[in-house]
């Protein structure tokens, strides 16, 4: 198994590696990929939406969103289905510097899609297709007069042309922005790097003894002893016999752990790993011994401008999308109002209330 630290390699090779061909311990790159995944969870997890159509679980729209940063709801009257699909610009841009056309391009896979037990063959419609984005939510129809004649309402039809676009969260001067999968990679690497020294911290403060050995067969016979009595304590064993007298000699030296600071900025690190996605911590470089019940509400921020803006870009989504697709899809932030930090009456005032009735 490979060592979580690297310094050793680094230092000996230094001089003559080629940067280009660097990669990190095969433990590292595990690291990585248990914290990428854990932030992609938290970050799509933060959602719940609502009345969407079958063909669309809300994992693909925060999925495009977290890999992509934004989509398009698009709908196929062939298939009749919907689906949300990253794109690019197909035409012009308007003076705000938003897209007058798009066209789809894949998320992952190829042009096909599978369904309800079937699998659709190639989607052609999706291949160079024009799409025309409705940004402004549409103008409520006039109501006739009373001396009027009713106009029988019509079948809704759902355009096959139009698009609604959706972004993780408000747009910078340009179109195209960094998605969060991308965004958040320094501070998985701060996160792992700071497992690294704990690993290396804890290994190099723990004690250890050295025993002076006449030989080379002697010294092997000492080391599968005494890795044979490591395999007996880590298996419960608690009487141990030897066959020579060994004389343990402690290496001294300064052995003073760095472990709870190290652990003190990885929560620091990881709050602010929080704080970009608006999710609670309980603050981001605000550490102390103590904490009291106020310091502790005051520097959490469950009330996020980064979470409510996310949300603000989903619920102006569904307004539009609902107008010109005739859908009923809602959103908000998952868990919102089930969770009081605040109970207004306990049960033991409510069974005194009882009593007095």
């Amino acid at each position: 198994m490979d060592n979580l630290s690297t310094w050793e390699e680094y230092f000996s090779s230094s001089m003559k590696m080629n940067p280009i061909s660097k990669r990190d311990s095969k433990d590292r790159q595990i690291l990585m990929r248990i914290f990428h995944h854990k932030h992609m969870i938290e970050t799509i997890e933060r959602f719940e939406w609502k009345n969407l159509p079958a063909s669309l679980p809300s994992d693909i729209i925060e999925r495009v969103l977290y890999f992509r940063f934004k989509g398009g709801l698009f709908y196929d009257k062939t298939l009749e289905r919907f689906y949300f699909l990253p794109f690019a610009l197909k035409g012009t841009i308007d003076s705000y510097g938003r897209y007058n056309s798009i066209m789809p391009v894949l998320f992952t896979g190829q042009w096909k899609s599978g369904g309800n037990g079937k699998f659709l063959e190639d989607l052609a419609f999706m291949q160079g297709k024009e799409f025309f984005p409705i940004y402004d939510m549409p103008e409520e129809e006039k109501l006739t007069d009373p001396g009027e004649e009713e106009v029988e309402e019509t079948e809704l039809v759902i355009p096959d042309d139009k698009a609604v676009i959706l972004t993780d969260s408000t747009l910078e001067i340009s179109q195209d922005f960094t998605p969060m999968g991308y965004l958040i990679r320094p501070i998985i690497e701060q996160l792992v790097d700071i497992l690294v020294l704990v690993n290396i911290d804890l290994i190099t403060s723990a004690k250890v003894f050295y025993v002076v050995a006449k030989d080379a067969d002697q010294k092997e016979a000492i080391e599968k002893e005494f890795a044979d009595l490591d395999n007996r304590i880590l298996n419960g064993k608690r009487v141990v016999v030897v066959t020579s007298a060994t004389d343990l000699k402690e290496l001294t030296g300064s052995n003073a752990k760095d472990t709870a600071r190290y652990f003190q900025s990885y929560q620091s690190i990881d709050n602010l790993r929080k704080d970009v996605i608006g999710a609670d911590n309980g603050g981001t470089f605000m550490k102390q011994e103590h904490t009291t019940e106020m310091e502790t509400e005051t520097n959490s921020n469950s009330g996020s401008f980064v979470l409510n803006n996310a949300l603000r870009m989903r619920k102006d989504f569904c307004k539009i999308a609902n107008k010109i697709f005739g859908l009923n899809i809602e959103v908000d932030i998952k868990g919102a109002g089930e969770n009081d930090s605040i109970v207004p009456k306990g049960a033991q005032s409510e069974e005194r209330d009882g009593d007095d009735q």
